[in-house]
């Protein structure tokens, strides 16, 4: 039996469903919307799990049971709150053996190391991509702080790119310490902290 998906509609018994490694969509819409909430648990997702199988199959060569269940237990949920289907299902379906204590457990935790390679190998392109993007050398003076805070508002990852290439211009309107937190937070994706930092001259001076 195919297991249901977060976020997703009832499968057919019929028809086989696609299982994307990463639906972006649906993972911003769990979040309410946030995309920089979501940018930033794909970026914690990335962090803390790309060993999660290796620690899995330590617990199962320790004879630590409870160990391998909560393992398994927690990437599945990690899975399903970023919206990565294949992962998940493989994830539910590893959990679901070592709880009954069925055969397979090897396989299906292979199966899940292979959904996660998958992801991680997606995510690191993500990250990849966007270091590659070429910086702007000289940005237009005055108009990149009002930019950056639309960008920071609706979570575009292109922000980093900004204030790389906005370096004097943000420096000067904040200050070196507020500019150095701020190219921080922007760094972490904690895009509501950037926004109350570059808020911050705007509201002093009100």
């Amino acid at each position: 039996m195919t297991a249901h998906q977060p976020g997703s509609p009832p499968p057919s018994p019929d028809v086989p469903r696609a299982s994307p490694v990463l639906d972006i969509e649906a993972g911003v819409e769990r979040l309410m919307g946030n995309r920089a909430i979501y940018l930033r648990a794909l970026a914690r997702f990335r962090n803390d799990y790309r060993n999660a199988t290796g620690a899995i199959r330590h617990a199962l060569d320790a004879d630590n049971g409870p160990e391998a269940r909560r393992l398994a237990h927690t990437l599945k949920g990690a899975a399903g709150m970023i919206e990565a289907p294949a992962l998940y299902a493989a994830a539910l379906a590893l959990e679901h053996a070592l709880r009954d204590g069925a055969g397979g457990v090897d396989a299906l935790l292979a199966q899940v190391d292979a959904a996660l390679q998958a992801l991680l190998r997606e995510l690191d392109a993500m990250v990849l991509l966007a270091q590659e993007t070429p910086r702007a050398s000289a940005p237009p003076p005055g108009n990149n702080v009002a930019r950056l805070r639309i960008m920071l508002d609706i979570g575009d990852g292109a922000a980093v790119e900004l204030v790389a290439g906005a370096h004097s211009e943000l420096s000067a309107y904040l200050g070196k310490r507020e500019f150095e937190e701020l190219s921080a937070a922007v760094a972490n994706f904690d895009y509501e902290r950037a926004l109350d930092l570059l808020d911050r001259p705007r509201r002093a001076g009100s």
